[in-house]
């Protein structure tokens, strides 16, 4: 997995690192409907970033810090298996695990968490590792949270003048709990609850939670319809507390998507100027240029906490296509599993669930 992997992981980066009309990412979590349990989250960019499905086994090994912060960073072997979509095949940015655990990091610029005056050093946690180090070691949001607090969360640094892998996280778990964590102002900020349902890009989660508060008394006529990320989570928060109780998990599905849809963009979307003169300096990291359409939501995935099923949705394609994590042995399972550029499942009439189609590669470091 060495092979190219600086400007591979240049152009991963970048989907999550640019411009807030270009990289506009929504994630929502429902959590409020007894016997259903469910998030998903959009993927906007300029293209879809050659997205991998990767199965990754426990007892994985990984080392949480590269170059000059290898020396003082964390390391640790998999204690749970885990699926999770890979940006060009190099970190991963959503998953979920085999307790039910789900991460995500969305577009953020709080930049570094800086060491404390007087305070012992923590160990590096670089940005190309954030979610590996949560669903490889935690089988609940309380247990991420605490050991988040232990590490130094730093963006990775990208070798172009404005780019630096900065980004915010999601998580949830099995039992409806939540958590937005952010740097501001050289701070980890981390809010903690099932309250937390809805996250997508700055300012930082503070002033998106006073911004909301201002449209708590809304109505169909005046909520905000744009795509700017203040927004989305206006409108994303409103629509899902008029969700009905579903009937099945099939029709909750179909909710949230509804929800997801109301948040998306339409590919090709037409972008402004400074947008576009950001879309042409990624091209030459980007692994499969001609997939890269314009703005707009390439994908989106669902993760069924209660059923233990990881869906994916590609622009591409009208149906998804899903991993169920019960169909797997863990506790036998030694082989990391993956399927490349997932995007294009459409052309191969992929839909449904995808185990046929994994295959065998090493492990992700």
């Amino acid at each position: 997995m060495s092979k190219g992997i600086a400007p591979l992981a240049l152009a991963a980066s970048l989907a999550t690192v640019l411009l807030p009309a270009a990289e506009a990412c929504t994630r929502v979590l429902w959590n409020t409907q007894p016997g259903y349990l469910l998030s998903a989250r959009n993927l906007d960019f300029f293209g879809p970033v050659s997205p991998s499905l990767v199965l990754s086994p426990r007892g994985v090994s990984r080392v949480g810090a590269t170059e000059e912060n290898a020396a003082h960073t964390v390391r640790w072997k998999a204690r749970y298996g885990s699926v999770a979509v890979y940006a060009d095949n190099v970190f991963p940015m959503d998953g979920m695990n085999e307790k039910g655990l789900v991460a995500h990091t969305l577009y953020f610029t709080g930049g570094a968490e800086q060491p404390q005056p007087g305070k012992p050093e923590k160990p590096v946690l670089e940005s190309s590792h954030w979610l590996s180090f949560i669903l490889d070691n935690h089988a609940t949001v309380a247990e991420a949270v605490a050991a988040i607090r232990s590490v130094r969360l730093l963006p990775k640094r990208l070798p172009i003048d404005y780019a630096s892998d900065t980004k915010h996280i999601a998580i949830e778990d099995a039992s409806g709990d939540s958590a937005i964590i952010e740097i501001v102002k050289g701070e980890t900020v981390i809010h903690h609850g099932r309250q937390f349902t809805v996250l997508t890009n700055p300012p930082d989660y503070d002033t998106m939670l006073k911004q909301e508060k201002k449209f708590a008394a809304s109505t169909s006529e005046t909520i905000p319809t744009g795509w700017q990320a203040d927004a989305r989570l206006v409108r994303a928060n409103w629509l899902l507390k008029t969700l009905p109780r579903p009937d099945n998990v099939e029709e909750a599905r179909g909710f949230l998507a509804s929800i997801m849809h109301s948040v998306a963009m339409p590919i090709g979307l037409m972008a402004d100027p400074l947008d576009l003169s950001v879309e042409k300096s990624y091209e030459p990291y980007s692994r499969y240029p001609a997939e890269n359409r314009g703005v707009g939501t390439y994908w989106t995935t669902t993760a069924d906490m209660k059923n233990m099923r990881y869906a994916f949705q590609s622009a591409s394609s009208i149906s998804p296509v899903w991993l169920d994590l019960r169909d797997f042995d863990f506790a036998r399972l030694k082989q990391t599993k993956a399927i490349s550029r997932l995007n294009l499942y459409g052309s191969k009439n992929w839909a449904g669930n995808a185990r046929q189609h994994l295959q065998d590669v090493a492990a992700y470091h």
